[in-house]
């Protein structure tokens, strides 16, 4: 069983009182390890269910682990190592944790996002994000020579325009990319936005029917020659496919300016001076 990293309260003097926290279940030099100390062990595990530590034998691992854990706690604190800064920055980060999560309870779950607030943010970002533009899937072959390019682009336009095989089977012959020669040029579906050379892209929103062919078009890296596959029409995608996507987006957006507006407060009563190293 792996170490449970769990906080055992240390035995207090007779004369202060302490409320109750349970059954004793296991004492570790002055440490004791008591029933409340077992339930949030048990509440902490990632793999928990409620039936897991009901037998015996598991609620046995369980008080093994903490007595465990307890022995190097304590080990490390007489080898000095609970003063380290690196094992006082680790606590610092479970506090400060603890401490967002308790400032931004409002806005600590996706839930405190309403519907509305989702289709308010759909219906601003569906042209820009949620739908994709009009392509069209294109073959091409590109090769270095512009005498040769003219040849094949003449060569390709005698070609059936349902005859998309013909073409495949020249760019796998003759196209010099390596790239896209095996799959006979295929470039897959290009659009408006593609990274593609300005010139190529251009050109491909020029070919309206399949079949059609442009080039040769000169290009950085040879002549190009195109032939228009098929073409698709703008899909948007539909509100119920991207709405956990934008509701997580938002929240984590509102979570993140309730952070600054804390830590802003937190500025205005703590001075903050910053040295000539920063």
């Amino acid at each position: 069983m792996p170490l449970l990293i769990a906080s055992c309260t240390k035995q207090a003097p007779l004369e202060q009182e302490q409320p109750s926290r349970g059954a004793l279940v296991a004492r570790v030099g002055e440490v004791e390890i008591r029933e409340d100390d077992l339930q949030r062990a048990m509440a902490r595990d990632p793999g928990a269910t409620p039936d897991r530590f009901k037998g015996p034998g598991a609620r046995r691992e369980l008080v093994d682990g903490l007595v465990r854990f307890e022995l190097l706690v304590q080990e490390a604190e007489r080898a000095g190592l609970t003063k380290d800064p690196d094992a006082i920055h680790a606590l610092e980060q479970i506090a400060v944790t603890k401490l967002v999560n308790r400032t931004l309870a409002e806005a600590s779950s996706p839930d405190s996002i309403t519907q509305t607030d989702v289709e308010r943010e759909y219906a601003a970002r569906q042209a820009s994000e949620f739908t994709l533009p009009e392509a069209a899937l294109v073959r091409h072959i590109r090769v270095s020579d512009a005498k040769l390019a003219d040849q094949l682009a003449l060569r390709a336009r005698t070609f059936a325009a349902s005859d998309d095989q013909a073409f495949a089977a020249l760019a796998s012959s003759r196209s010099e990319d390596d790239a896209t020669r095996a799959t006979g040029g295929d470039l897959g579906f290009i659009d408006k936005n593609s990274r593609l050379p300005k010139a190529i892209v251009e050109a491909v929103a020029s070919l309206e029917l399949p079949g059609d062919i442009a080039g040769p078009i000169p290009t950085d890296s040879g002549y190009e020659i195109l032939r228009l596959v098929s073409r698709r029409a703008a899909v948007v995608s539909p509100l119920s496919a991207v709405q956990s996507q934008i509701r997580q987006r938002l929240y984590q957006e509102r979570r993140t300016k309730a952070l600054d507006a804390f830590i802003a407060r937190l500025r205005e009563k703590t001075p903050v001076d910053l040295g000539d190293g920063g």
